[in-house]
């Protein structure tokens, strides 16, 4: 029981150290603002997803273990701050994306979350019961999609005006400390210290590595350069695709999942062009094609149950309908919620009449 609270602690303390990092490392996706500001807003719109986990998980009949809520109710901070990045990009109002940030919370991340690490419950949704070690279908896929959803819905109304500037010292720092809170994360959502624990590190580092590798080719191969870009936007890919299945994999199966996140995100995203628009199709691809590559690919890679070892179909075919079903469920509902808050929004506009002064 120690053992399990110590791995537990270590997850909260991973996720909020990754927020922190994530605030600095994505902050150059968002307009110019003070660093004070910059985070407050950051910390206004992740709180959403922590206080709802809080307040609704208790009251539904779920059988999750006590020592997990605290990990999963910092997750749901990490997540609602990452589904509010293109939003805030856009210039929409502080309100608006709080909003956002709460019906998401309460509308995605609990039902979602909760199928994922209770993935045996009773009234399991289309029947499916996905293998997701550290989150990946919400944390990744699911805010994947509700970012492309508010993309399809602002079309032409993001902004370009000046982004936030992050010196270089200061990015290199929160690459790496992200790169590190992930792998505690991943460590910590065992819940428990075991012998599988050194499997996960090796796992996560070789999928980091790979997943870089697999990006700088791709973009020296289109655009005959690499920056330091390049080096995060590979490592982020590569955790993202190893979150699923990090106990579950070898390391030559998780360099290959982390290998394939990483170009295949990178020949997505990387265009001639609006720097802007490369930073926001970072922000969807690098989720949303990292996990689902990372989700699906256990069907296949996964030790002692995966195709290539039993020759069965069965648990690719439940990882790549969990991966559609959360995409396709995250899309919908973010969508149509991105779309009434912006009707409140041009409703709650009152335009002042002019008034002429008189002589």
């Amino acid at each position: 029981m120690t053992a399990d609270f110590a791995a537990a602690s270590l997850g909260v303390v991973a996720l909020f150290l990754l927020l922190a990092a994530l605030i600095v490392l994505y902050a150059s996706t968002l307009p110019a603002a003070t660093w004070t500001a910059l985070t407050i807003t950051s910390l206004a719109c992740a709180a959403p997803g922590a206080v709802a986990w809080l307040v609704i998980v208790p009251a539904l009949s779920v059988d999750l273990r006590t020592v997990m809520m605290p990990s999963l109710a910092a997750l749901g901070a990490v997540c609602c701050f990452l589904v509010t990045l293109v939003s805030r990009s856009s210039g929409a109002p502080l309100w608006r994306s709080v909003a956002y940030s709460c019906v998401w919370g309460i509308a995605v991340y609990v039902p979602i979350a909760v199928r994922t690490f209770e993935p045996f419950g009773a009234t399991t949704p289309l029947g499916l019961s996905p293998i997701d070690h550290g989150g990946a279908l919400v944390m990744s896929v699911a805010v994947g999609a509700s970012m492309l959803a508010v993309l399809v819905v602002e079309r032409r109304s993001l902004i370009r005006g000046a982004r936030k500037s992050v010196p270089v010292p200061a990015g290199i720092a929160a690459l790496v400390l992200a790169v590190l809170a992930w792998l505690a994360w991943l460590v910590g959502a065992e819940f428990a210290f075991d012998d599988v624990v050194g499997l996960i590190l090796a796992n996560g580092a070789v999928s980091a590595s790979f997943g870089a590798l697999g990006w700088c080719i791709v973009q020296l191969i289109n655009h005959g350069t690499i920056r330091l870009k390049s080096l995060a936007g590979g490592l982020i890919s590569g955790l993202i695709a190893v979150s699923a299945g990090a106990p579950l994999f070898t390391p030559v199966s998780a360099a290959v999942a982390g290998f394939i996140a990483g170009a295949v995100a990178c020949a997505f995203t990387v265009r001639k062009g609006s720097p802007l628009g490369n930073q926001l199709r970072f922000l969807v691809n690098t989720h949303l094609i990292g996990g689902s590559i990372g989700v699906v690919s256990l069907g296949v890679l996964a030790t002692g149950s995966g195709f290539l070892f039993t020759g069965q179909t069965f648990i690719f075919e439940q990882q790549l309908q969990s991966v559609l079903a959360s995409a396709a469920f995250a899309f919908v509902v973010s969508s149509l919620v991105w779309w009434l808050l912006g009707r409140v929004g041009r409703r709650s506009e009152v335009v002042e009449p002019r008034i002429l002064a008189k002589n």
